[in-house]
């Protein structure tokens, strides 16, 4: 059971919709409705055990409405990842550009920050990343392709960044990376007991900083 601190579909980053389709009438209310319902299908059943008439029960809208809209699974797939993803790159790069003039550590701390707000905020998101690396499939390609290494590049620009000036120890990269974004994915998508009417930003502001304590000082006292 994830932290429940989604936010609505309004606040979410639109879908970029790169692949042409004939022009139709867009409800982008119904659409929406449709690219929610998917995420939650893709992320808790992946794509082969996620049915387009479920996904339709989980919208509350007709069945072929979705194909009205997306053509295809496959194309439903790719929009719902477009829909979910285009967020954490354009929070990504604005945190980069923001925090250019910040030392490598102080960066490292803002790009590990800005993860765990939008991990709060999107559970769900997370849990499609874990459903598709389960299944080793040429969709986990696409998708690490177009935006798993847009994030994790970042991150790791700022781990090495830091490293080269002797601000955290030389530990493996590959090493760094999952420990990292492990202990926040696993605390956003897999927290059984979340505290209670806790608001997203300041769980995420909170376990951020715990995160960040652990990995910089340790659990040692001495």
């Amino acid at each position: 059971m994830a932290v429940n601190n989604r936010a609505t579909p309004k606040k979410r980053a639109a879908s970029r919709g790169s692949r042409k389709r004939p022009a139709r009438a867009v409800d982008l209310g119904t659409k929406n409705q449709i690219l929610e319902a998917a995420l939650t299908a893709f992320a808790r059943d992946g794509f082969d055990g996620a049915s387009l008439p479920r996904i339709a029960e989980i919208a509350k809208i007709a069945h072929p409405l979705i194909h009205y809209y997306f053509g295809s699974k496959d194309n439903l797939w790719r929009e719902t990842v477009d829909y979910a993803f285009g967020g954490l790159i354009g929070e990504a790069t604005a945190v980069e550009a923001a925090s250019r003039g910040l030392s490598p550590l102080h960066r490292l701390r803002v790009v590990v920050q800005a993860f765990a707000h939008f991990a709060a905020r999107y559970p769900d998101h997370l849990g499609l990343i874990m459903a598709e690396a389960r299944s080793d499939s040429e969709r986990l390609v696409w998708l690490r392709d177009n935006y798993i290494n847009a994030f994790i590049g970042r991150l790791t620009r700022a781990l090495k960044d830091a490293q080269e000036q002797n601000e955290i120890k030389k530990i493996p990269l590959d090493h760094l990376l999952f420990i990292l974004t492990g202990s926040i994915v696993l605390y956003f998508s897999l927290n059984l007991a979340p505290p209670k009417n806790a608001k997203s930003e300041d769980l995420a502001d909170s376990h951020a900083k715990w995160v960040l304590e652990v990995i910089l000082n340790g659990i040692a006292t001495r």
